[in-house]
Formats: structure tokens, C-alpha cells, sequence
């Protein structure tokens, strides 16, 4: 017997079978595609801004810099509720790479010397760091 013949007998069976039985034939379903989301509501006016969330200076003794930030953009929605749109960590060394960096890295790396002044300046008067104490077998 043909699969096709079998499954209209075997079909036909069913309903014959269902249909004195009492029971109803499955609904016909129709296949109407890839299902389209509901459009999100129009969002609440909200002004675009951006922000240096982290500015990170690593300096060592030998004296190796490696300054480093992160730029934040987030909507300001009033009434003090903010959503972060997208961030992105930029490094002063990059500037070597871009010449149109160099001007102002160099103008950020002065800045950071003067900021640091001002940090051990703030430093000596709130009072320096304490030393540790010294490691013994005791």
C-alpha cells in the first residue's frame, strides 16, 4: 500500500472512529508566518548625554604612566531616572596611534601632573599614609 493511501485510510479511520465516538476533529490550523512583536511604546522624551564615569592613572616609580577612561552615554529622563545607552573605555596611549590624539593627550597628561600635585598637596595636609610596620619572625 502507497504511504499516502495509507495515511488518507488511516485518516478517514480516525474520523470515522471520532465522529461515532462523539469526539470532534482537531481545529484546522493556519500557518500566518514568523510571529512580528507588539511595537515597543513611544519611549518618554529624554535628552542624550555623556559622561567620564572612571578616569584611572597608574604610575609607577620608574616612571611608566598609563592613564585610562570611560566614557558613559545615557538618556536623562527627568525626575532623576537615567538609562546607560553605551560605554566605552578610551586609553591616552592610543594617541600614538591617532596624531590627531597627540595634542590633546598631551594636554590631559599635563592636566593629570597638576591634578596630582594638588592630590599630594591634599595628602600631606589630611596626613600622609602611615607606614607598615615592619615584618618579623615573632
Amino acid at each position: 500500500m502507497h504511504r499516502t493511501t495509507a495515511l488518507t485510510l488511516g485518516f478517514l479511520l480516525f474520523a470515522a472512529t471520532a465522529s461515532a465516538a462523539g469526539i470532534d476533529p482537531p481545529p484546522v490550523i493556519l500557518n500566518l508566518g514568523p510571529l512580528k512583536p507588539t511595537p515597543a511604546p513611544t519611549p518618554k522624551r529624554a535628552d542624550k548625554k555623556r559622561l567620564i564615569t572612571t578616569v584611572t592613572v597608574k604610575n609607577s616609580p620608574d616612571g611608566d604612566t598609563i592613564v585610562s577612561f570611560e566614557a558613559t552615554d545615557f538618556s536623562d529622563e527627568g525626575e532623576n531616572k537615567f538609562r546607560m545607552l553605551a560605554s566605552k573605555n578610551y586609553a591616552i596611549a592610543e594617541s600614538e596611534e591617532n596624531v590627531g590624539l597627540r595634542p590633546n593627550a598631551d594636554r590631559i597628561l599635563r592636566m593629570v601632573r597638576e591634578l596630582e600635585r594638588e592630590m599630594l598637596t591634599f595628602v600631606e595636609i589630611s596626613g600622609a599614609p602611615v607606614e607598615r610596620p615592619p615584618i618579623t619572625g615573632e
